[in-house]
């Protein structure tokens, strides 16, 4: 897939299904912000869920957040929860390596069995590197959804501006 087509794709979509929705500013905003905070968090299989309950709460946009924790899936684990494992190592003291982080992510990727065993399976596998991922999680997840909100805010208003400014004036 190239480059451009990428970037064309992620540009239409802020465009249309962020910037021009029918909403508040601090709405979007806030719910794109619960959304990638969401994203950073190991959540896996509930973040979709997470993010509508969060945002309900926080009375933002319910929708606009749900496409951003579709970035964390599967194939992207490792780019995702391994700095966030870092972080929480680093705030522990250290203690936690990065070949524990990687040897539990294949262990519970390896499991041979059927779902009902899946779940048991990655918990136990996984279990050892919690106290690391999920303090490194929460922090940068806090630190990504503080800074996305004021850009997208701006951004929806910056559009709005560009928008009511090169739209033809209607006639009565």
């Amino acid at each position: 897939m190239p480059i451009r087509f990428v970037i064309n794709k992620v540009k239409r979509f802020f465009i249309y299904r962020v910037l021009s929705l029918n909403d508040t500013p601090h709405r979007i905003a806030l719910g794109v912000a619960v959304g990638l905070f969401v994203t950073w968090t190991p959540t896996i299989g509930f973040q979709m869920v997470l993010t509508i309950a969060l945002a309900t709460l926080l009375r933002a946009n319910k929708l606009v957040g749900v496409p951003f924790v579709w970035i964390s899936n599967p194939f992207t684990v490792a780019p995702i929860y391994g700095p966030n494992y870092l972080v929480g190592s680093y705030l522990l003291g250290g203690k936690y390596t990065w070949t524990g982080f990687t040897d539990a992510i294949a262990n519970a990727a390896n499991f041979q069995g059927g779902w009902p065993g899946r779940i048991p399976a990655w918990w136990h596998a996984t279990w050892p590197i919690f106290p690391p991922l999920w303090i490194g999680s929460f922090v940068v997840a806090l630190i990504l959804g503080a800074l996305t909100y004021p850009a997208i805010y701006l951004g929806v208003m910056a559009y709005r501006r560009h928008r009511d400014l090169t739209r033809p004036a209607k006639m009565h």
